[in-house]
């Protein structure tokens, strides 16, 4: 067996719903057949003794004819029980010492039976049918067998052909009651999987479904849903606390940045004074650059700040993104390398420019080497942009988490600057214009990727 064949068979079998859809009709199957088997048994010896003792009751009452009148009383009897017995399973012979017959209904000495006397025989005759008896042997020499056709062959041909009917047919009916059940279970659960799959892609107003049916399943998703009301007013907590930061801190952090400045002007300031004045200075703005961006991302998933939507040119945009930061990228030595193609999308300008700095200032700060950026059309009009440089890679279990907000990856592409805002506020943006983003390791460097709803052809050309 392929080994892909062999470990598509053990994929199968690791679901607990395939190995139940197999188990519950062979175990009913088991179940009738230790129940059936024994009657089985009993009803074929039950057969057997009935046979035997009508041929033993037989023998009894040829014997007395043989007793009272001798050989020609024997045959007279046989003659008798030939012409006025309606039993067709009877078989009588009576033959010399060479096997040739006397009386009977035998024509001949059946082949197979031995000629030893008070010896029973059970043959089968060249019709099918088996022949069960016994033989004696007179004083004379000559043979007697008295017999009977067997019902009892026909009996277990019949028995075991309905058994394995039955068993096959309690196999087909319950393996389709049992695979149905499976296939309905099964599609609830992925529908419960794949609804907490969108909670856990940052959707948290998702809850999953319930039925009208109220049973176990609905149970635990409904406590489920409690576990998720709770995270979901956690993080709003949370949220709305970085918000509230945010937004208190600014006036302060402007007036400290103004006050520095005026300080840094002043026509005494000492040069080493101006100096630390002015990495003061570029910290403040650092701060008040995190904390504008925690205000937009609280606005956009808010939905206040919600986006303009109308149809813009991406590659233009794109082009003037380009244009701001290459200076940026050639003072360390690197090059911004588009590869756009046309492409005409839903959306907010400023926004989606918001976007492509956050894209390009991430990469210039944590990655290394040339940054290659793209447009590319896809098949229903939208577009996707992608990001990339050629950087150390992020370990995967950090991908996931890029767009979390305060996150940052490993030490090897972590950089003093920043803290964490940037990427979480371009999902934002991204799905506030009904899109999708995620990130993968380009190997090397990491590479993240935009899909945009298509633009409505003719409204806008940017």
């Amino acid at each position: 067996m392929p080994r892909e064949r062999a470990g598509g068979l053990r994929a199968w079998f690791a679901s607990p719903f395939h190995r139940f859809a197999v188990a519950l009709p062979a175990a009913i199957a088991l179940i009738v057949g230790a129940l059936f088997y024994p009657l089985f048994i009993e009803a074929e010896a039950h057969i057997r003794e009935e046979v035997q003792a009508a041929i033993e009751f037989e023998i009894a009452g040829l014997e007395a004819h043989f007793h009272e009148r001798g050989l020609a009383g024997l045959r007279d009897a046989l003659q008798r029980r030939i012409e006025i017995s309606p039993d067709r399973a009877a078989v009588y012979l009576l033959a010399d010492r060479d096997g040739r017959a006397l009386a009977g209904n035998l024509s001949q000495w059946p082949a197979g039976v031995s000629a030893n006397d008070e010896a029973w025989f059970h043959v089968a005759e060249a019709d099918g049918e088996t022949l069960e008896g016994r033989v004696f042997i007179l004083f004379g020499g000559e043979r007697l067998l008295v017999g009977r056709r067997s019902p009892l062959e026909a009996f277990q041909r019949n028995m075991t052909a309905r058994l394995w009917w039955s068993a096959a047919l309690i196999i087909l009916v319950a393996g389709v009651i049992g695979g149905r059940f499976m296939q309905h279970l099964h599609r609830r659960l992925a529908r419960l999987a794949a609804e907490a799959g969108r909670i856990q892609e940052g959707h948290l107003a998702q809850r999953l479904s319930l039925s009208a049916r109220g049973d176990e399943l609905d149970a635990l998703a409904e406590r489920f849903n409690s576990a998720f009301d709770e995270i979901e007013r956690l993080v709003d907590a949370a949220k709305h606390v970085s918000s509230a930061i945010a937004h208190d801190m600014r006036r302060p952090l402007i007036a400290l940045r103004n006050a520095i400045d005026e300080a840094r002007r002043s026509p005494g300031a000492d040069p080493a004074l101006r100096t630390q004045l002015e990495g003061l200075r570029d910290q403040t703005e650092e701060l008040l650059r995190t904390f504008s961006a925690l205000l937009s991302l609280a606005r956009i998933e808010a939905g206040a700040l919600g986006p303009l939507l109308q149809a813009v040119n991406l590659t233009e945009i794109v082009r003037d993104a380009i244009d701001l930061y290459e200076p940026l990228a050639a003072s360390q030595g690197r090059a911004l390398n588009p590869r756009l193609a046309p492409a005409c999308v839903r959306g907010d300008r400023d926004l989606l420019f918001q976007v492509l700095q956050n894209l390009i200032e991430n990469a210039l700060k944590h990655g290394a080497g040339d940054i290659d950026i793209g447009v590319d059309t896809l098949p229903d009009g939208g577009a996707r942009l992608t990001v990339r440089d050629h950087g150390e890679a992020v370990a995967a279990a950090d991908l996931p988490h890029l767009f979390e907000r305060f996150f940052r990856a490993d030490s090897s592409r972590s950089a003093a600057e920043g803290a964490g805002i940037g990427l979480a506020l371009v999902r934002g943006i991204a799905e506030a214009h009904g899109g999708s983003i995620r990130a993968t390791d380009a190997r090397p460097g990491l590479c993240v990727e935009i899909l945009l709803a298509p633009g409505r052809r003719g409204v806008e050309k940017s």
